[in-house]
């Protein structure tokens, strides 16, 4: 039975399910920022199999008018199990709880699986070339 928890998780697991799925090598940061970055946010939640994180997601807002959606990651061997809607379905619930306007950034191919969810496209998105 999945667990869901409204919590940072443990940093060593947090920095083990990121790695598990590439993020690490594309974020490039130690453990210590990674669980920092999550403290940071507004709303957390975490997905447990047990005692083991098997998904996180979370939400960074000003608490007031916007609310942004993002690092949502479930272990590989646990997609396809609904572990996913129901984080981002409880991250949208509590947004809309404080009405806040929530949005956010996803690849292109990740749209449609956004779109199930209730998110629509509404925007161009531009990142800063650094």
């Amino acid at each position: 039975m999945i667990r869901y928890e409204e919590a940072v998780p443990d940093m060593e697991q947090l920095y083990r399910l990121y790695g598990n799925d590439g993020w690490n090598d594309f974020l490039k940061l130690p453990k210590e920022t990674l669980y920092k970055a999550m403290e940071q946010s507004w709303l957390v939640i975490s997905a447990y199999d047990g005692e083991r994180l098997i998904g996180t997601g979370r939400i960074i807002s000003d608490g007031i008018i916007n609310a942004y959606l993002c690092g949502v990651i479930v272990e590989p061997a646990y997609r396809s199990k609904g572990i996913g809607k129901e984080m981002v379905g409880r991250l949208a619930k509590r947004c809309t709880q404080a009405h806040l306007h929530l949005q956010l950034l996803a690849e292109e191919e990740k749209a449609p699986y956004y779109e199930q969810l209730g998110f629509g496209v509404f925007t161009l998105g531009l990142k800063f070339k650094s």
